[in-house]
């Protein structure tokens, strides 16, 4: 089980495309067995409502992404965010986590263990190298939520029949931050054949939409139920965003936009693979109503005329892009935990492991089974790292497969024996190195290590009594239970001489 940390934010200013584009991630995730937090400034009610409904916890932002991924116990940080700079991986990759790093083109370009670009013909393109991992490219990467699948099965069994007037929705994202539904409200309002229109926009703007296009089109406040709507409508005109390969995946007939720049080259791209029409640039539109009205009326006659464009979008977007993405977390992490084969060895701990012992610490697996499931702070741990390596009463090392840290294994001097003669041990194995066979070796590499320095030691182990693969762990070990020890809650187990 991994833990995954998303890092994005939402706002009226920026959008919530990464938070929607997150979401999906963060739903594959979960069904592959994961847990996941959201990591971001969340100022859209909105993007609070779908973070609600998608059951998903957001934690504080930290700026150091090494300090967040320690402190959250992070084996993978996702980030889908433009903001954050090219020094992304290194921060993430001294805490041993993983870097995930979605990009649109040149925006949010990064190096990471794991890159993803959905953009559509992103494959074409290429990306220059810059020492990457895995790079996913293409539209077969294109993140969707459970709930759009849903409405994609849903579309097939509707009747959309415009014959007597297309019923088109507008949706220009959930926060409109340009006011472009207004101008899009007014083109198609003026277009033959469309009988209905409808509006998603917050409601601070429907005043301005209904300035531009007349009290006749139906206002509707973004939500979840977005997906219901643009599944039964005849016509979707949308941002050339997130909400675009949705669309595609489901199979509704759309006319695309590009409200920003950093939308055109999705635009432009999604035009010429056939899987949506365009009206243009948002400044285009605006300087040439007429012409936008005009293209449609197009559309609505080529889906009278049952010439479709649909079939193109929906074989191209499956709507399977998040599970890729979380698979291919999956494979880069077996890679780097190294082959069976490799040999486990134990090394002293240095200064510079403080943040991986952190994030493995952190784990939310690990709190459970811990003398304190509270999340360890980064300052504390550090200072408490400090003297750890300094402490003659401790004995910390790093187990490492084939070079890869895969576990640590701590001694501790117990007060009362005598002295040197007994000490209490602790394991913690990485969160992506469980499932591989690990807890022995890892245990048997850092006894031999403790063995070495202090032959003749007896060791004990404190384990809660339903912690069976740990009581298995240390009774495969030659550990013993000793029934007249007392440990509160934890059973104590001893062996002697484990050199």
């Amino acid at each position: 089980m991994m833990h995954v940390v998303i890092r994005c934010d939402a706002s009226a200013e920026g959008g919530i495309g990464h938070l929607v584009r997150s979401i999906s991630v963060a739903d594959a995730a979960r069904a592959a067995g994961h847990t996941v937090v959201v990591a971001g400034t969340i100022r859209s009610s909105l993007g609070e409502r779908l973070l609600t409904d998608a059951g998903l916890e957001t934690v504080e932002a930290l700026p150091d992404l090494q300090v967040l991924a320690a402190e959250r116990g992070a084996t993978v940080v996702h980030v889908d965010d433009y903001l954050i700079g090219v020094d992304a991986r290194a921060q993430v990759n001294a805490s041993g986590a993983l870097l995930s790093s979605m990009e649109d083109g040149t925006f949010g370009r990064r190096p990471a263990d794991v890159v993803v670009d959905s953009t559509i013909r992103a494959e074409r393109v290429g990306r220059p190298e810059d020492g990457s991992g895995e790079v996913l490219l293409g539209i077969a990467y294109a993140p969707m939520r459970a709930e759009v699948r849903a409405a994609r099965e849903k579309r097939v069994d509707e009747d959309h029949d415009v014959s007597r007037g297309a019923r088109v929705l507008i949706v220009m994202g959930g926060t409109d931050a340009t006011g472009a539904a207004g101008t899009l409200a007014a083109v198609c309002a003026a277009a033959e054949g469309v009988a209905h229109v409808s509006v998603i926009a917050p409601e601070h703007g429907w005043d301005a939409v209904r300035a531009e296009a007349g009290e006749d089109v139906e206002l509707l406040a973004p939500s979840p139920a977005f997906l219901e709507r643009a599944s039964a409508a005849d016509l979707v005109v949308s941002a050339a965003g997130t909400t675009a390969w949705e669309l595609a995946c489901i199979g509704v007939p759309s006319l695309l936009v590009a409200v920003v720049e950093n939308q055109r080259a999705g635009y432009e791209a999604a035009l010429a693979e056939r899987i949506a029409r365009g009206l243009g640039t948002l400044e285009q539109v605006r300087a040439d109503r007429s012409a936008a009205t005009a293209e449609v009326e197009r559309a609505i006659s080529d889906l009278r005329a049952m010439r479709s464009w649909t079939p193109v979008g929906r074989e191209k977007v499956d709507g399977h892009g998040a599970e890729r993405i979380v698979a291919a977390w999956d494979a880069a992490l077996a890679r780097r935990i190294g082959t069976a084969e490799a040999p486990v060895t134990a090394r002293p701990a240095t200064p510079s492991d403080s943040p991986l012992l952190l994030r493995w610490r952190n784990d939310p697996e690990t709190r459970k089974v811990s003398r304190d499931s509270d999340p360890v702070p980064w300052e504390s741990h550090s200072g408490w790292y400090a003297r750890t390596l300094e402490n003659p009463s401790r004995e910390l090392y790093v187990v490492e497969r084939g070079g890869a840290p895969v576990g640590t294994v701590r001694f501790d001097a117990l007060e009362g024996a005598s002295a040197g003669e007994e000490w209490e041990v602790s394991i913690t194995l990485a969160p992506e190195a469980r499932g591989h066979g690990l807890s022995r070796p890892v245990l048997a590499a850092g006894e031999a290590a403790f063995g070495a320095r202090h032959p003749g030691a007896v060791v004990v182990a404190a384990i809660l009594p339903d912690n069976l693969p740990s009581q298995r762990l240390f009774a495969g070990a030659g550990y013993v239970l000793d029934p007249d020890r007392d440990d509160g809650e934890f059973d104590v187990l001893v062996r002697r001489d484990p050199s």
